[in-house]
């Protein structure tokens, strides 16, 4: 009687041990849901608010530099990141950028690159909280051809520091631009990098300066 009772026993405790197993499942499973659906949220919402709402800027394409190795990404600026307190700009303020070296090369080109200058003129024509709108006037030069822009507008951040734009230019040139300044554009030195196409032919420019 003594073994057949430890027999029974030992069944009994099995079978609440499984039950137990079983009744816990369930709730296992909700919190593991959750902490997968959670995770999933903190990653989407932190992929949200990493992406910059300015590009990266533009460069050079891998192997396409101008001289001495100025090729490799990233010619652009940053594009507008967190503010940095804002400049005291006036509307009708002219912005002038004079380019004090600069290259340039040709997109699809391995071999095709050379100088380039310009000088460039930003006008504010209003003052909104979120930045500054512009005006763009002036001339870039792309080894031996003068492109004038002939329309052109675009934006400045609240720090005065970053500019990003697009006008046209003679020739049928068009092209979008984007400038950073080292300190602000309210007299500091900076660069200005733009991907200019006139016909067939795309260029990508950078150009160092002061304003």
């Amino acid at each position: 009687m003594t073994t057949k009772f430890a027999k029974t026993a030992t069944v009994m405790a099995a079978t609440i041990g499984i039950i137990a197993v079983l009744l816990a499942y369930p709730a296992l499973s909700t919190a593991s849901a959750q902490t997968s659906t959670t995770s999933s949220s903190t990653t989407a919402g932190s992929t949200t608010l990493i992406t910059p709402p300015w590009g990266n800027g533009f460069g050079f394409p891998n192997g396409q530099g101008g001289n001495r190795g100025t090729g490799g990404p990233g010619m652009g600026g940053p594009g507008f990141g967190a503010p940095q307190g804002r400049v005291a700009v006036s509307v009708g303020q002219a912005i002038t950028f004079t380019s004090t070296s600069g290259q340039y090369a040709v997109v699809g080109s391995t071999s095709t690159n050379g100088t380039a200058s310009g000088s460039l003129v930003f006008t504010v024509s209003g003052n909104l909280t979120a930045g500054y709108t512009l005006s763009i006037t002036g001339s870039v030069v792309v080894g031996p051809t003068t492109y004038a822009v002939t329309s052109g507008s675009g934006v400045m951040s609240p720090s005065a520091s970053t500019i990003s734009g697009q006008g046209t230019t003679s020739a049928n040139g068009a092209f979008i631009l984007q400038g950073t300044s080292r300190g602000s554009f309210v007299g500091s030195t900076a660069s200005v990098s733009l991907d200019l196409k006139s016909g067939s032919t795309e260029y990508l420019v950078l150009l160092n300066g002061s304003v």
